[in-house]
């Protein structure tokens, strides 16, 4: 059933009244109701104090079970955590490496899930990064470059630049057949593309909720799957991290038996209050219905640019799409039309030496056209 957009669009999304807002793969908007939330908890800190001081609690446990039903987890495999970067380090240096073991990432994947892998080569572990092909990294080339030394294989769910989507399901059944560790960066699918970690094979998903989740920045979701969790060893730890984390007065060290092992201390409650409402907002419409509507805006998108001449950088097959086109305008300067864009009040970003635009379910049609006409105009000008 088709998403009815409109009444959404102007409850939720007040940014559409100024702005053709095309960079949820760089920075969201967030929704009317996450931002009122946020701003609830932060009135009633203002106004009472810790008088709740359990409410977070409350908070937490409802974006914990959105956050475990958005990727067909458990709650309790469920972690809160600052930014994708936090969830991926807590793998890279928690995992139990062994002198001469090796890793298995792409080149064209964002820096967040590069530094920390590249860390360990002081571990002498090696970092094998296999070369994308067109900007398509191709799994039989991540296959081809395991061997009986390599223990993970770290890949975003889709690629940052082109919006290449990788074969999480076909990579993920390569490494349970292997015993190979597979940690997945989701940030630029998950609230626009449908995800299941446990069909999919995925040992851990690190996800910030700045981009497709809506949310603001600083609050995110990690996930470790319950048969690898005691495998990670928690390399930072707090008063949180504990079974008994309340018995402040009785020291006990014994882990918490599921992923707030990985929760150190207190929590960013007015993100996560926002976090929860965005969750909200996203599950009540279903990612299904959400991506079949992304689906299309792309499609015109590529349409669009084709018939202007321009070169299409993302992929065209099907099951290689994402929410994010990626094209070069001929004779352009990437950088001059990105400003001249955004003076026109056109959010998008400059990647791979050209423009990159990513829709969310509330755009339109008719955005995506307007968008075009300026790019034409804008082109013309410069």
């Amino acid at each position: 059933m088709p998403i009815d957009v409109g009444p959404i669009r102007s409850a939720e999304f007040p940014v559409a009244e100024k702005y053709i807002y095309l960079n949820h793969a760089g920075v969201s908007p967030i929704p009317s109701r996450s931002a009122e939330a946020g701003m609830r908890l932060l009135r009633q800190f203002r106004d009472e104090g810790a008088f709740r001081l359990r409410q977070w609690q409350e908070i937490g446990q409802e974006a914990r079970g959105r956050f475990a039903r958005m990727i067909s987890a458990s709650p309790e495999e469920i972690a809160f955590i600052k930014n994708t970067s936090e969830g991926l380090s807590f793998i890279a240096a928690g995992f139990p490496w062994k002198e001469g073991d090796n890793l298995v990432t792409a080149n064209v994947e964002f820096p967040a899930n590069v530094y920390p892998w590249m860390r360990l080569r002081s571990r002498n572990v090696e970092v094998r990064m296999v070369a994308a092909r067109e900007g398509c990294v191709r799994k039989e080339d991540l296959f081809a470059a395991c061997d009986g030394k390599t223990r993970l294989i770290s890949l975003s769910s889709v690629e940052f630049a082109n919006g290449f989507r990788n074969d999480l399901p076909a990579i993920g059944e390569f490494c349970q057949r292997k015993g190979i560790f597979f940690c997945v960066d989701a940030i630029q699918s998950l609230g626009v593309l449908p995800i299941d970690v446990q069909s999919y094979g995925i040992d851990s998903l690190s996800a910030d909720g700045h981009k497709w989740l809506l949310s603001p920045e600083g609050i995110g979701g990690f996930y470790i799957s319950k048969d690898v969790m005691e495998m990670v060893e928690p390399v930072i730890l707090g008063w949180h991290s504990v079974e008994n984390r309340f018995d402040f007065e009785n020291y006990d060290f014994r882990l918490s038996p599921d992923a707030r092992r990985f929760e150190p201390g207190s929590f960013n409650t007015v993100g996560l209050a926002a976090f929860n409402a965005s969750l909200e907002l996203l599950l009540s419409i279903g990612t299904d219905r959400i991506w079949e509507r992304v689906r299309r805006l792309t499609e015109g998108a590529i349409d669009s640019a084709l018939r202007r001449g321009y070169e299409v950088l993302s992929p065209r097959h099907p099951e290689e799409r994402s929410g994010i086109v990626t094209f070069r305008v001929p004779g352009a300067d990437p950088h001059a039309l990105w400003k001249s864009l955004l003076a026109r009040n056109v959010v998008c970003s400059q990647r791979a030496g050209g423009i990159r635009i990513s829709p969310h379910f509330y755009n339109t049609p008719e955005e995506i056209a307007r968008f075009f006409e300026i790019l034409g105009e804008e082109t013309a000008r410069l």
